[in-house]
This record gives structure tokens, C-alpha cells and sequence, in this order.
């Protein structure tokens, strides 16, 4: 989508949403609301939904939406379990642990950070929409591990792909109000 295109369409929909009666209480539904396409800000800055995926734990699921920031040139994931949303960037993975071998409750050091384990599981991808720039399959089993920073609070998330590399993700969790969903 070109950027007249992009802009065109963000004031469409910016002008057809004042028309609708709009409740700033209202819980966002990200699952009826984001898809491929569609378009947001995330603390004032614009977003554009290139891919969701769908994880199963075996004990429920999670989703994550792939989002392009065209003002930053970024890509970031944001993560929802539950009522829960998690804006995460993927960083440098060299010193990273491999999922496989830790333990609930362990710190490790990570870029000079210590690393508490909250939770280490498997999961398999059960859904893949939208555009992306690498292969992702459905059926894909991923070992991980969610971790949080001790000294700053900040997430780190550890993906591990069978058959591939360890992926690691840093970021922190959104207020529902920081997110907004034009169309």
C-alpha cells in the first residue's frame, strides 16, 4: 500500500469512525477488529497489520499480530493472552539461552541483565494470516520461554522454532487505552 493510498484510507476511516457513536470505555475486541490491513496507533504512533498468528498451548491460546510502523520504518509483535497485551521488539540473539534447557523459577544474564523465568512451555502454531517475510507454517511446534527483567521490569521472550533458531523478543505490556483501531 503506497503512502496516498495509506493516507487515504487512514482519513476515511478517522472520518466514517466520528460519525459512529464511539465509547472510549469500550473494551477493544483485537480479534474482530485486526487483521491484515488494518490500521491503528499505538501511543499516537500509526500501525499497519501485516500478519496474526495463533499459538495453543494445550492449556489456551495466545495471538500475535506482525505490525509495521511506517513513520519509524520498524516491525514490532503485538502479543495478546487473554486481557493481556504485550508490545515486543525482536533483538540480538547471540547470548540468549536455549528455551529447552530452562527452568520456572531460574535467572540468567542476558546483555548484562539479569533474567527471572516465569514460565517455560510449548505451543503450536494453529493459525497463519496476513503477509509475512519469512515462511511460517501452520502446525509449527515453538518451545518457549517468558521472562522479565528484574531490575526494569521489561519482557523478554524467548522462541525457539523446531528446527530453527532461538528468537528473542524485549518489550512491555500496553494499557488497553494505549491501543486504538482505526479500521
Amino acid at each position: 500500500m503506497g503512502l496516498f493510498e495509506r493516507g487515504r484510507r487512514i482519513f476515511e476511516i478517522k472520518r466514517d469512525k466520528r460519525k459512529r457513536d464511539h465509547r472510549k470505555d469500550e473494551r477493544v475486541d483485537i480479534k474482530r477488529e485486526m487483521s491484515e490491513g488494518s490500521i491503528g496507533t499505538i501511543d499516537g504512533l500509526d500501525f499497519t497489520v501485516l500478519g496474526r498468528l495463533v499459538y495453543d498451548w494445550g492449556g489456551g491460546q495466545w495471538e500475535e499480530f506482525y505490525l509495521e510502523f511506517p513513520d519509524t520504518e520498524e516491525y514490532r509483535w503485538l502479543s495478546k493472552e487473554g486481557t493481556t497485551l504485550e508490545l515486543l521488539e525482536e533483538v540480538e540473539s547471540a547470548d540468549a539461552p536455549d528455551p529447552e534447557e530452562l527452568k520456572e523459577g531460574a535467572i540468567f544474564e542476558f546483555q548484562g541483565e539479569k533474567v527471572r523465568i516465569n514460565e517455560v512451555g510449548r505451543a503450536r502454531i494453529t493459525s497463519v494470516d496476513g503477509s509475512f517475510p519469512w515462511d511460517i507454517a501452520t502446525g509449527t511446534q515453538v518451545t518457549y520461554a517468558d521472562c522479565e527483567i528484574d531490575r526494569t521490569g521489561e519482557i523478554i521472550s524467548l522462541e525457539k522454532p523446531k528446527g530453527s533458531r532461538i528468537e528473542v523478543y524485549r518489550g512491555n505490556e500496553l494499557s488497553k487505552r494505549s491501543l486504538e483501531i482505526w479500521g
